[in-house]
């Protein structure tokens, strides 16, 4: 039992510069799935056309966004792990 318990301690040790990328990414998935299951029914709601074309313009850039973020913490986790590891 103590053994299993070492182990998420013992990675988070050796992987510890890699959890920004990993929470960017899950921060990323989740963005994707509330968006995907109903994100955008706000602007079936909009009073006016400009407000609704505003909001499309604010969803734009929030995609773009979590696209870079993406690509950043993928470019990120796969230089750190492609890297033949050395021992210390």
């Amino acid at each position: 039992m103590g053994l299993e318990s070492a182990r998420p301690t013992q990675w988070l040790k050796d992987n510890g510069g890699a959890l920004p990328s990993i929470a960017a990414l899950v921060g990323v998935a989740l963005f994707w799935v509330v968006g995907a299951v109903g994100g955008i029914g706000f602007l079936r709601d909009a009073s006016s056309p400009m407000a609704m074309l505003a909001g499309l313009y604010v969803m734009l850039a929030a995609v773009a966004v979590s696209i870079i973020i993406a690509i950043l913490a993928l470019t990120d986790l796969t230089r750190r792990y492609s890297r033949p590891r050395t021992r210390r």
